[in-house]
């Protein structure tokens, strides 16, 4: 009898943990549907980009460590080919955001060069998260490539972080295409 007692009192702590792991799991995630928390990024020529500056579009942002750029290369291809297809109007309603982590960088002027330079070699602009909030707020994974998109409302309707597979490029295309649809 006094074995059993010491298997529940072992197990206890360890199913308590496992009921709880899903709750503890889901916070370090962003929620797809919900609202995008505000963020403020600058770039390399000091312009400030807000939640509240991209709203009416549909937005592709890849956060990314500087390690990370090319983690997701392929799908950036992809996305470009597919924005360059677009018409003019369809053009106007999507918005692609670079963003690199800065926070802790104590020159920031290389780092704004950087930012410029890039920006030009990849045919969007790429913006700084000078002090991490954005990293934080929208819980991502510091050393990865993370993917949001964001719809016209401000709704978060995809997100990944790491290496996107080449299934999952088609996936995002039709998602876009229909959320530039949307009103």
């Amino acid at each position: 009898m006094a074995s059993r007692m010491i298997h529940v009192v072992f197990i206890a702590p360890f199913f308590i943990i496992a009921m709880l792991l899903p709750i503890f799991s889901s916070a370090n995630n962003i929620l797809i549907g919900s609202l995008a928390p505000p963020f403020k990024i600058t770039s390399g020529e000091k312009e400030v980009l807000t939640l509240d500056g991209i709203k009416g579009k549909v937005a592709v942002i890849f956060y990314e460590a500087k390690s990370a750029i090319e983690q997701n290369r392929k799908l950036k291809t992809a996305l470009n080919m597919f924005y360059t297809k677009q018409s003019n109007q369809i053009k106007e309603d999507i918005i692609r955001i670079g963003v690199i982590n800065c926070k802790g960088v104590f020159f920031s002027g290389a780092w704004e060069e950087g930012l410029r330079d890039n920006s030009k070699k990849e045919g969007i602009k790429i913006y700084g998260d000078w002090d991490g909030k954005m990293l934080t707020d929208y819980r991502m994974k510091e050393e990865e490539s993370n993917v949001i998109i964001i719809d016209k409302k401000g709704i978060i309707r995809y997100y990944t972080s790491g290496k996107v597979g080449d299934k999952d490029i088609g996936m995002i295309e039709e998602l876009l295409d229909r959320l530039v649809r949307e009103n």
